[in-house]
């Protein structure tokens, strides 16, 4: 009976390396979704984050992320998308901090093979597979026609940073919409960053320029508080009208508060999940749309309450 019992073991040992290598090599076996957005202090950001996590996860992929500090740390996001690439993660989603810069990236994931989806924001002409996101020309269009229908006077514009496509081309749609609208005269514009703090400094500049202003449109929401937050403390709400992008859940919160009048909102987890979505139908060998659009619409004061929350 010993004998037969040392023997089991003996046999049991000796197949146990070989079960947990079964085990491991499943794990090992599932490829890697890397994101890459333009930074972490926007909420806007993480709300992507989360999406493209919870889909790619759901789907089998192991996940990774990292980003820069700020959205003017064009290098710096470079350095991470490159250090992915070193990985041999097998697909990158990116948000370009700068459409130009990211250009020899984004060629040479595909040299190694792996597929680039751009988010958000988009890059110059290069190898990537797919943009997703709003199309920010069309929401700046939309942006310039509820000020020419609701404003009339002097209005300034705080940007995004240089090099930032997505905030560029709200900027560019915003200023080909309202030239349709005589009422409206766009005297001054200026960078904010993407950083609230440096926006309210960018927003008194204009009111101390512009005594006459009566409305500020800012290419995010970010931007928009910091704005609303320079015109709330010379007691002014009532009489400048503050607009962001993004339909952030804070910002949802400053229009309700009056600190923000409107923004035009996107659609952040479902750009996330469409872009995993993408990745699925590339892996399954199905066509893929160079250009996804997503939705872009209109919020005030009576919509606001069901922004507070993601879309």
């Amino acid at each position: 009976m010993k004998k037969v019992l040392i023997v089991c073991l003996a046999l049991f040992a000796i197949a146990m390396p070989c079960i947990f290598a079964q085990a491991g090599s499943d794990s090992s076996e599932a490829k890697t979704i890397a994101f890459v957005p333009k930074q972490f202090g926007n909420p806007y950001f993480v709300a992507i984050n989360d999406a493209v996590k919870e889909a790619a996860e759901a789907n089998g992929f192991v996940f990774k992320s990292n980003a820069p500090d700020s959205s003017i740390e064009v290098d710096k996001q470079i350095s991470i998308v490159e250090a992915f690439i070193a990985q041999g993660v097998d697909y990158l989603i990116i948000i370009p901090n700068d459409s130009t810069a990211i250009v020899n990236s984004i060629n040479t994931a595909a040299q190694q093979g792996i597929p680039v989806f751009l988010v958000d924001s988009g890059a110059d002409e290069s190898n990537y597979v797919s943009y997703i996101g709003t199309d920010n020309f069309a929401g700046g269009q939309l942006a310039a026609k509820w000020f020419g229908e609701n404003v009339k006077g002097q209005v300034a514009i705080i940007d995004g940073a240089a090099g930032n496509a997505a905030t560029t081309a709200r900027y560019k749609g915003f200023m080909d919409e309202i030239q349709k609208y005589p009422d409206v005269e766009v005297v001054t514009a200026d960078y904010g960053n993407g950083d609230m703090g440096t926006s309210m400094t960018v927003a008194e500049n204009f009111l101390t320029a512009y005594p006459d202003l009566v409305g500020i449109f800012c290419c995010d929401d970010q931007m928009a508080q910091g704005a609303g937050q320079a015109v709330s403390a010379r007691g002014l709400n009532d009489e400048i009208i503050v607009c962001g992008f993004d339909g952030s859940p804070e910002g949802a919160q400053a229009i309700l508060d009056g600190v923000m009048d409107m923004t035009i909102a996107q659609q952040p987890r479902l750009m996330g999940k469409t872009a995993v979505d993408y990745i699925i139908k590339l892996e399954n060998g199905e066509s893929v749309d160079p250009i996804i659009y997503t939705d872009c619409e209109i919020v005030t004061k009576e919509n606001a309450e069901s922004f507070l929350e993601w879309h």
